[in-house]
């Protein structure tokens, strides 16, 4: 092997070892990534030959480029003398250095290198082509330039959490990237589903932090890398929050009455996906048309002769009857369970008239009379209604800055309705006046609405009162006062009070 290199060596310089270089050959070698390098290189310059010393006629300079650009590295020289220039690398990573030329002769296997004179050429860079390089002529003492080289390239990143998460409702995430890239990239989070959960639609860092998560802070979160130099680099993380059952209704009470056809729905959303029952007064409901394990009807069953059946759309589940009876009215409750908990909602279902709703003015525009109305929603004909009131009394005002309220006795006001059709299910608007009330006064009133299957809830009190009135103060006979110290009286003698409605 020495042979060979020997060899070698002589073919590198136009005269053999003479003239200057030692026979110190064997100190040069192949390292691992098939560069030729000199371990403790050096060249015994025979100083009986010295004439004027070379001289660098470049300056040291850093080149920065972007990958897969070419760059030359000067090292122009005069009073070249029988030493060869040497070009010599340190890498930007650390580690022993690399010989990568003698005179015009390329010593590197790596082909993207060229010599040309004194200068030294790197084509198509690679980032590891980074770090500093030696133009040097190795003499007693030797005499080196140095230069350095910046490759940039374009960012790349991955993520350091696995693509898909499920977690559970309430806990905290932290979604985390590594990018790579010179310059070093800038980070920024988003959502392809929209906002980040902060309103925000980025943010900057190598982390995101989702705290207490939800079903809302659900999607694909991306990360992405970007430093200027070529294109961004993104990395995906989907994230999926399992949580309880959550459950709203279309309506909590439906009105429906004898041969109708209903439906009472309820709007499960949950992670596991939620199963669902139905009880009516606490005994479960018969399901005669579905199969709640695969969510598909039975066929075999006509729809014609099935009274209650279960469907499901999505989240919507529904219970619907069939030619209502009395017999079906009641309290329904939906419930819905998975791993994290169970939920339950109630729907009413019931012949009864709705709670009225007073849509009056509470100040009245009559002294002793006033107009109620209201509306209310029945399945079935309105036949009577019932009003009533009282009159409220302010009491004296106390320390305490809390006001007694003295009430009245209830007066009761009802009227038989006669019937008028209207359209199932579509609300009624009332009205009625009453009369015989007192001037400027406040009262307050429920009212009840009855169809053939009962009486309605009352309403909320409502407060009301008739025309107010304005009092005027005249003194028939003047006044007179004085200022006994700090304090004022005033005497009014022979007062008159008139009382004018507005």
């Amino acid at each position: 092997m020495d042979t060979l290199l020997y060899l070698a060596l002589l073919l590198l310089t136009p005269h053999g070892l003479s003239n200057g270089y030692s026979d110190h050959y064997n100190n040069y070698y192949y390292n691992n990534n098939n560069n030729f390098e000199d371990h403790n290189y050096y060249f015994d310059y025979d100083k009986s030959e010295e004439g004027d010393l070379p001289i660098f006629l470049s300056q040291p300079q850093s080149f920065t480029v972007e990958a897969g650009q070419s760059v030359t590295i000067p090292c122009d020289v005069e009073n070249v003398v029988t030493s060869k220039l040497i070009f010599k690398k340190l890498p930007a990573s650390g580690g022993r250095e690399k010989l990568l030329a003698v005179g015009n002769e390329r010593v590197t296997r790596d082909r993207r290198f060229s010599v040309d004179g004194s200068r030294l050429t790197i084509s198509h860079a690679r980032p590891r082509d980074a770090g500093t390089f030696l133009c040097m002529f190795e003499m007693d003492p030797p005499i080196q330039l140095t230069h350095t080289l910046d490759v940039q390239f374009a960012p790349t990143i991955r993520a350091l959490a696995p693509p898909e998460q499920q977690v559970a409702k309430d806990t905290t995430v932290i979604l985390q990237c590594k990018a790579q890239g010179n310059p070093e990239p800038i980070i920024t989070w988003s959502r392809q589903e929209g906002p980040l959960p902060s309103g925000l639609p980025t943010e900057q860092g190598k982390s995101l932090t989702l705290k207490g998560v939800d079903h809302h802070v659900e999607g694909t979160y991306l990360c992405t890398a970007h430093n200027g130099i070529g294109q961004p680099a993104s990395a995906a993380m989907t994230i999926i929050v399992e949580y309880p059952p959550e459950i709203t209704t279309e309506k909590a009470v439906v009105r429906t009455g004898k041969g109708d056809n209903v439906e009472l729905v309820c709007q499960v959303r949950g992670r596991p996906s939620p199963d669902v029952t139905w009880t009516r007064d606490g005994v479960p409901v018969p399901d005669a048309n579905m199969d709640t394990r695969l969510h598909l009807p039975r066929h075999h069953n006509s729809s014609n002769n099935i009274h209650m059946s279960l469907s499901r759309a999505a989240h919507r589940h529904a219970l619907t009857i069939n030619n209502v009876s009395e017999k079906d009215f009641g309290a329904y409750v939906c419930t819905a369970w998975n791993t994290h908990g169970q939920r339950h909602a109630l729907i009413h279902m019931t012949g009864l008239p709705e709670t009225p709703k007073v849509t009056s003015s509470p100040s009245g525009g009559e002294r002793t009379r006033y107009s109620f109305t209201w509306q209310t929603e029945s399945y079935y004909p309105i036949t009577e209604f019932l009003i009533k009131y009282r009159k409220t009394h302010l009491g004296a005002w106390h320390a305490t800055n809390r006001t007694i309220v003295m009430a009245g006795s209830w007066e009761n006001v009802s009227r038989k309705v006669a019937t008028k059709t209207v359209k199932k299910g579509s609300p009624y608007f009332m009205t009625f006046t009453i009369t015989g009330l007192e001037v400027a006064t406040d009262y307050v009133a429920v009212i009840r609405v009855r169809n053939k299957y009962g009486w309605s809830a009352e309403s909320p009190h409502f407060a009301f009162s008739t025309k107010r009135a304005m009092a005027v103060l005249s003194s028939e006979s003047g006044a007179r006062s004085h200022f006994p110290g700090s304090y004022t009286s005033v005497v009014v003698t022979s007062l008159t009070l008139f009382l004018i409605h507005i």
